[in-house]
Parts: C-alpha cells; structure tokens; sequence
C-alpha cells in the first residue's frame, strides 16, 4: 500500500503573467510581460509531497524556509525577488515543523528528499535533512550552480554546506510517451521522468499504486487547467520545450488514472484526498 499525503509549507504570491503567459511569446517577452503585469494572483499554497512506500519514506520538494522574509536572504539586485513573488513562510509552516506534527523525525526518518528542482522555494527546507540522501537532476543542479541561475530564480549560496546531492541522469528506461525515466525503489513505482520547461533539467515524480497513479508535477505547471489548456508559464526559457512537456503529462495522464499534482496549484490537495484523476 502506498500513500501520498500534501504538506503546506507556506504561501506564495505572484504576478499573472509568472503563471500563464501570452500566447506567442518569447523566452524575453514572457519576462518583460511579467514585469508589466500589475495583476498578482491569490496566494498559492507552496506543498511538499510525502510518499509513504514499503521501502520507506520520500519527500518531494522542501518548501521554503522561514529566513526568506530576513532582510538580505533575498539578493536585492534581483528584481524578481523584490517586486515579483512574495514568499511568506511561518517558523511552524517550514517541512521539519510540519513532519514532527505528524509524528516523523525529518532528521532520521526520511529515506529520500527528491527535488523537482533547486529553485529556492523547493529547496529552503533542506536544513532540516542533514543526514538524508537528496536526490536531484544533474542538468538542474548545472543550472542552479550556474551564473544564469543567479539570475533566475535559484539561491545557490543559500544551499547547506553540507549538501552533495545524488545526481541523475536520464538516459534509459523509456515510460509511456516519455523518452526517459529514473526509478528510485527496487519495484519501480517510484519513478522519476524529465519535465523540463518552467527551467532546465526539470523532474517530475510519479508513483503506481494498484489502481491509482499520483504525478508529482513539481512547477511543470503552475495547475492542472494550464495542462489541461497546454498553456504554458512565464518562467520559462524554453516555451517549445514547455510545451512539449505540458502534451506529455497530458497525453500521459490520459492513458492511465492519474491525479496530477503541481506543487503552487490550490487544487491538489483537493484532489488528493478525493482521488480525483485527469480524466
């Protein structure tokens, strides 16, 4: 038996145009409109994904830390972070905090953290996990380390000095109508498979169960209408490849029943608990 539990780690507020961009418009023009937007969406839930398996615990994504609203958390020079998204997390809102309440010690009980990706409100829950195996992309991991990256959207001299992350390369194992996958327990329902678009080297997680199939869309989407729709985000660098991403998960989902989850979509939780899959 498997289990996937929704865990909110705070709020984040953004512009429109961050979650749906114009349609046409290029990797710079998607920037420029988010910058013009002077419409901010309602605050988005920022969740973590706890997958209770036989072979033990892993968590999606970290969150965000608290630090982030200390004044010089955030790199001022960086505009994106001044006056584009607003993260609020409370002390108690952060994933150490959360795990405890529900009786797990993050610091010995996680099996595996595994990152959607390194932007900063996926990873800023990584100094509760001192002594767990995190697991990420190595294309995302360049990225992040990467002077591009500095710029958007990632924290790399936020990262724990501890932090040595189990890289993965997708280079078999093809699943569905994705070219690649990754698993990560011995009977293979936990997988991991390239989503890239919203940034380079972007994962997604999905777990089998029996009769049930959970996509752990990390910021593939913003939502699941946006998948639906095959609209893509303002984030973006690559809107073709986005794109394509966005086809993917829907064609996916279409041919098994799957619940699909974005990490910043209002919905999922909802859809969750009652099991409510794509089509």
């Amino acid at each position: 038996m498997i289990k996937v539990t929704a865990i909110e780690t705070g709020k984040a507020v953004c512009k429109t145009r961050q979650v749906t961009a114009k349609e046409g418009r290029s990797a710079i023009g998607r920037k420029i409109d988010i910058f013009q937007d002077q419409n901010f969406v309602q605050p988005l839930p920022i969740l973590a994904f706890l997958i209770e398996h036989p072979e033990g615990l892993f968590l999606v994504d970290t969150g965000d830390t608290a630090k982030n609203s200390v004044p010089g958390y955030l790199p001022t020079w960086n505009p994106f972070f001044t006056k584009m998204v607003s993260i609020k997390v409370a002390p108690v809102e952060e994933i150490g905090f959360k795990l405890h309440q529900m009786g797990i010690n993050p610091a010995k009980d996680i099996k595996a953290v595994i990152l959607t990706h390194f932007h900063h409100d996926h990873t800023g829950g990584l100094d509760h996990f001192p002594h767990t195996k995190i697991i990420g992309s190595r294309e995302n991991w360049n990225e992040y380390n990467s002077l591009k990256g500095k710029i958007a959207g990632y924290l790399p001299h936020r990262k724990p000095i501890w932090l040595k992350p189990e890289l993965i390369d997708f280079t078999e194992n093809p699943v569905g109508n994705f070219p690649f996958s990754h698993p990560i327990t011995s009977d293979r329902k936990i997988f991991l498979i390239p989503t890239p678009g919203h940034c380079t080297g972007h994962l997604s997680v999905v777990v089998r169960d029996e009769t049930i199939t959970y996509f752990i869309a990390g910021d593939a989407s913003y939502n699941e209408e946006n998948i639906r729709t095959e609209k893509t985000d303002g984030v973006t660098f690559q809107p073709e490849i986005a794109l394509k991403t966005l086809q993917n998960i829907k064609e996916f989902a279409s041919n098994e029943p799957t619940i699909i989850l974005p990490c910043h979509d209002p919905k999922s939780i909802e859809r969750l608990e009652k099991l409510q899959t794509f089509i």
